[in-house]
């Protein structure tokens, strides 16, 4: 996200990372869609609904071949469904590392049991490797579900412009505040001031990283702050934490 580098940084708002401790993890998740019981169900369509999206993505850039993506990704589903993963070893350390593994091996195991060759561009059986396609639908992901997660806190504030503000300046990166001023009050009827709208800005900006922190928690065992401070370079969001490191903490 690009934009007026001169703002000043503010101190974001903690209410959701003084609840940090008690999120469920993405470990946790995957073992509580395998208990039996209305709990487990509920555990088990959160798990589908965080997870679809970047799976069928990745199987179909990785595979280029939408049928045969389709396939391997219904042999995922039909495993998770049937509890094949309830055995997800949190001392792995990153959800994400995990779930790349058991990927991995089902593209594997399904061009084997085909008799398909070559398999897919990239050492699949090698997770020391970069997967650079995996990485950057994880991205996107994280982004998407970040903004989603900061649209939600928007509906639950009174009079918070967040998201609404954030948006329009990751749609309009070289756009100056004054003319985002102008597309906001076009677009919603709201008359900020430029400066409100810088300052609105900035706590947007600090809060998607309180929010980004929460996320990357969530996929993560008991990491430190220096792992948090890892992954979000490994994703290709170091510059914004960096910017922002000194107001919000992990």
């Amino acid at each position: 996200m690009k934009g007026s580098e001169d703002d000043p940084p503010v101190t974001p708002d903690h209410a959701t990372t003084d609840r940090l401790t008690e999120l469920q993890t993405d470990w946790r998740l995957v073992r509580s869609a395998h208990e039996p019981g209305p709990e487990g169900q509920a555990a088990m369509r959160d798990l589908i609904g965080r997870y679809h999206d970047a799976v069928e993505r990745y199987l179909r850039l990785k595979l280029r071949d939408r049928n045969l993506a389709d396939e391997v990704l219904q042999e995922f589903w039909i495993k998770l469904l049937n509890h094949k993963l309830a055995g997800a070893d949190n001392s792995k350390g990153r959800f994400r590392d995990y779930l790349r593994t058991v990927l991995h091996r089902l593209i594997i195991d399904h061009f084997r049991g085909r008799k398909l060759q070559p398999l897919p561009p990239g050492d699949l059986s090698d997770p020391n490797v970069p997967d650079l396609e995996y990485d950057r639908v994880w991205r996107e992901v994280v982004i998407n579900r970040v903004i989603s997660r900061l649209e939600t806190y928007e509906a639950s504030t009174p009079k918070n412009r967040y998201a609404r503000v954030l948006n329009l300046r990751m749609s309009s990166p070289e756009a100056s505040i004054d003319e985002l001023t102008e597309e906001l009050a076009r677009r919603t009827g709201e008359h900020l001031t430029p400066e409100a709208f810088r300052k609105t800005l900035q706590r947007a900006r600090a809060k998607f990283l309180e929010l980004l922190i929460q996320e990357l928690r969530e996929g993560m065992a008991n990491p430190t702050p220096d792992e948090i401070e890892e992954e979000i370079n490994e994703l290709g969001l170091g510059a914004l934490y960096r910017r922002y490191s000194d107001d919000a903490p992990v």
